[in-house]
């Protein structure tokens, strides 16, 4: 899994930058972190569908194990989706257990990426954060449900079902 850093994430997590072409990547991912209420919010999306993943009360140390808490939140956020367990098996396993970090790759993805954290504000502000867990999965389903347009609005889509035609894709090969 690849994920491109906004310069806060980057300065937050100080890895190593690894250089690698992410064009029609599958697990290609883009990250941003902001401070909401005194916590780090993390905000996952997916280059291609614009699946989104929503972490609040990262820490230094949740980073060091980011891989299994991302797995886990996209098999959940898949599952609340509808997703069935071979999809979701066959895309967490079709995956390296590894994580590389590189700086975004273009403007439109960062443009993306601050609406979903701006849709995961709203959420968040309205229906609340859970203390108790990082994952906020409420936030998640929610981002994956919204229409979602590129292109001056000429292409628009829901990000589980565009994630669910890249799988069916993914999983005809």
């Amino acid at each position: 899994m690849h994920i491109q850093c906004t310069k806060a994430m980057l300065d937050y997590i100080k890895l190593n930058i690894t250089e690698h072409n992410t064009d029609n990547d599958m697990y290609a991912w883009h990250a941003h972190l902001v401070k909401r209420s005194r916590k780090n919010l993390l905000v996952l999306m997916h280059d291609l569908t614009r699946f989104t993943l929503v972490f609040y009360g990262v820490k230094k140390s949740h980073l060091k194990e980011l891989y299994p808490m991302v797995s886990v939140a996209m098999a959940n956020s898949m599952l609340e989706s509808g997703f069935t367990p071979k999809e979701i098996s066959a895309y967490l396993d079709g995956q390296a257990e590894t994580l590389t970090f590189n700086k975004t790759k273009s403007r439109i993805l960062v443009a993306r990426l601050n609406k979903a954290v701006e849709m995961t504000d709203h959420i968040l502000s309205t229906e609340g954060y859970y203390e108790d867990v990082i994952e906020q999965l409420h936030a998640s389903v929610f981002c994956n449900q919204l229409l979602v347009c590129e292109d001056n609005y000429k292409v628009c889509y829901y990000p589980e079902e565009k994630l669910r035609e890249y799988l069916n894709l993914f999983l005809e090969k």
